[in-house]
């Protein structure tokens, strides 16, 4: 018979860690702890602890474990660092025993040892607070950090934007666009990152006060909804919640992470555990699909509005009503508690913005914002806020309700947000533009207009490419020019230094004659001082000084046209130069423009890498976790042979401790062959067991070159992830 080596060996080299099982280990405590209030008579809060599907299951506020995550509900309910604190009577769990529980669900919440670990349901997400949730938070404001810049989805044209929001203490401002939301800075507009939402079109936005995270949600109309929770320094996703089976039209988070709010087409206002993921809370209170929900900064308040003009205010930790608003006669489009939470701001589709103080809920001011339906509102920190609406125009409102300054709108204004300075205000449109203006009060209405269907990095290289070509060509063109004129330059600097040479050679000549005038006078006078001068000398040199007089008069007009030829030749000259300077100046400047445009090029270029980077990174990881997979299967697998194998053991001996009986035996005809009958009975069992065994073995090996083959694509994978990081983090120096 052949002897089974394979699994002996692979039990060798894979040697089984302990498992820690709720049959074997977690049970055990829950006896001693847990079961007198936890047990099928007697569920408190509805948890039964004494079997392994009640566990899971958990109780009336949701699972109260979760694989992987140590934050569980049941650890920190044994630790009692939360409330109710478990058991509530008697000594609390030993350090031990919370070690025994904290590692079951690290390893995947095992039934018995049998059991496959079960997947974690959501990534670890650090939910504690180690300062005030509203204040600014330490060191630098969270920005994009090397995120994708590639769009999952391109269109020549944008689409209505659904929803604009701005970082509570960062220069960014989050856009809905297909499928995906953009990233973009606040100050020079440029796009810095990309959030992939594949899973429908995002809808709703909101910043967690801490800058760092946003809450995005949206779907598919009629068919499925949630919110996704983005860590916008990385791109990452932390939080999934919020399921639901219609898009949500409008989501937030509390100041403390622990709860998010949902709204939309079921009317219903749900409250959402973002550890577990699950339901806390369902509101029927409205009417008619809920459009807009605000959580306020200090996390105390939640209000909500519908398409027929409710809204009501929530405590946001209970879900109590805390007061109910009615006073709009069409659907709410926005609603936005200020900055103090003490204000809460309500815009409808019947014209007019509703303010709202939340000590008694009275409404202390009312402004018919915009005729037709006011379609967008938004505060800035410093109270003042903007509103837009159906008559195309955006106004910006001063803290006293006073109106500062409106402006008129390409399209019809679809949402508003004001930059964490209050320095800038952003309207988007039905046609897919952001409008970008001044919040200042001494700010003017010019607009800045962008759209936001962002081409691709390779067009993007494409057009920077040719930029630069024509960039180049107005240089060169420049340069032409520029030598053509040097030498009209010259040609007037030449024109100038023969005005100067003839004027000096006048002024010789003009000098010659004056002396030669006065020596002229001077010989006249000395005739005519002497008496015995004759008349016809006199007469001779009276002639002479008037012929000398004459051309000094000719000479002296010989020099003012010179001085007009200097003064024509040094303006032409002056004029020259000055244009010769300003043509060098933006030679300069457009040269400049072409270094811009290399960096630019460098920087989009080195996205590009990135893009490559991100992508590898994704497979690395996922990979690994293919790989941790199957390496968990296999073990399970070996687990699984273990009781083969000893059957295969025990049926040999049985098998054996026959045929050593046989031989001894004193049976003869009939008997005897009955009994070895038997015992060819018992081998064919033993080789039917070796076979089952052998395919096992067969299959093993193969799960095992499996296992090998993925390692290395995940050790090449992981390998080419990092060295296209590299190469993009040096394409960026």
């Amino acid at each position: 018979m052949r002897p089974v080596i394979f699994i002996p060996l692979l039990i060798q080299i894979l040697p089984a860690q302990e498992k820690i099982s709720y049959d074997d280990h977690a049970l055990r405590i829950f006896e001693q702890s847990c079961l007198n209030c936890h047990n099928p008579d007697k569920t408190k809060g509805g948890l039964d602890l004494s079997n392994f599907a009640g566990a899971m299951k958990g109780g009336s506020s949701g699972k109260v474990v979760e694989p992987g995550d140590t934050s569980s509900t049941l650890i920190n309910l044994v630790k009692q660092s939360a409330e109710p604190k478990m058991p509530p009577e008697g000594e609390k769990l030993s350090p031990a025993d919370i070690e025994i529980l904290t590692k079951w669900i690290e390893g995947g919440l095992l039934e018995n040892k049998s059991s496959t670990a079960r997947k974690a349901s959501k990534p670890k997400f650090q939910t504690a607070l180690s300062s005030d949730p509203a204040a600014k938070p330490e060191g630098p404001p969270p920005m994009p950090e090397h995120i994708l810049l590639e769009p999952p989805v391109v269109t020549e044209r944008g689409t209505a934007v659904q929803a604009i929001a701005t970082s509570p203490w960062a220069p960014l401002l989050a856009v809905t666009g297909q499928k995906q939301v953009l990233l973009y800075h606040t100050e020079n507009l440029e796009l810095v990152g990309i959030l992939p939402f594949p899973e429908g079109g995002p809808s709703s936005l909101a910043f967690t006060p801490d800058a760092r995270y946003l809450i995005v949600g949206g779907g598919v109309p009629g068919k499925s909804g949630l919110t996704i929770t983005f860590d916008i320094t990385n791109g990452s996703r932390v939080v999934t919640a919020g399921k639901e089976f219609d898009s949500i039209l409008a989501a937030d988070i509390r100041p403390g992470f622990d709860i998010v709010a949902t709204g939309g087409p079921s009317k219903l206002l749900k409250l959402w555990d973002t550890q577990s993921g699950q339901q806390i809370q369902s509101i029927k209170k409205h009417t008619d699909w809920i459009t807009a929900l605000d959580i306020s900064s200090d996390g105390i308040l939640l209000a909500s509005g519908d398409r027929n003009g409710g809204v009501w205010v929530w405590e946001a930790e209970t879900a109590s009503e805390f007061h109910t608003l009615r006073a709009h006669q069409a659907g709410i489009t926005a609603l936005a508690f200020r900055s103090d939470s003490n204000l809460l701001g309500t815009a409808s589709e019947d014209g007019s913005v509703r303010f709202w103080e939340m000590n008694n809920g009275s409404e202390v001011k009312k402004i018919d914002a915009h005729p037709g339906g006011v379609t967008a509102f938004a505060f800035a920190k410093n109270g003042t806020f903007v509103t837009a609406g159906r008559d195309n125009k955006a106004k910006l409102w001063k803290a006293d309700f006073n109106l500062l300054r409106e402006i008129q709108l390409p399209a019809l204004a679809t949402t508003a947000a004001v930059d964490f300075e209050s320095k800038h205000a952003f309207i988007s449109d039905a046609l897919g533009n952001i409008h970008a203006f001044s919040a200042e009060e001494k700010g003017t209405p010019e607009l800045q207009s962008f759209p936001t269907n962002p081409p691709t990095i390779e067009t993007r290289l494409e057009q920077i490419a040719n930029l630069i070509s024509e960039t180049r060509k107005k240089v060169e063109a420049a340069a032409a020019e520029e030598a053509g004129r040097n030498k009209a330059i010259q040609a007037t600097n030449d024109a100038l230094a023969a005005a100067q040479k003839e004027h000096e050679q006048a002024k010789q000549i003009l000098n010659g004659m004056n002396k030669g005038v006065t020596e002229a006078q001077n010989h006249l006078n000395q005739l005519r001082s002497n008496p015995e001068t004759p008349p016809a000398d006199i007469e001779k040199a009276t002639i002479a000084l008037d012929a000398t007089t004459k051309a000094c008069n000719a000479a002296q007009a010989r020099i003012e046209p010179t001085k007009q030829q200097i003064e024509t030749a040094r303006k032409a000259a002056e004029e020259a130069s000055k244009v010769a300077d300003d043509d060098s100046k933006n030679i300069g400047a457009v040269e400049q423009d072409i270094v811009t445009l290399r960096a630019r090029e460098k920087s989009w270029s080195a996205a590009a890498i990135n893009t490559h980077a991100l992508k590898a990174e994704t497979e690395a990881k996922l990979l690994g976790q293919q790989t941790g997979e199957k390496v968990d299967s296999f073990h399970q697998s070996l687990t699984d042979l273990e009781t083969p194998t000893d059957l295969l053991r025990k049926k040999r001996a049985q098998r054996d401790e026959f045929a050593a009986a046989l031989e001894k035996t004193t049976l003869e005809g009939i008997h005897l062959e009955e009994a070895k009958a038997t015992l060819r009975s018992l081998d064919a069992s033993v080789k039917n067991f070796e076979d089952t065994l052998l395919e096992k073995e067969t299959g093993l090996a193969s799960f095992q070159t499996e296992i090998d083959s993925t390692t290395k694509s995940l050790a090449e994978a992981r390998s080419q992830s990092t060295r296209l990081r590299e190469s993009y983090l040096q394409a960026l120096k």
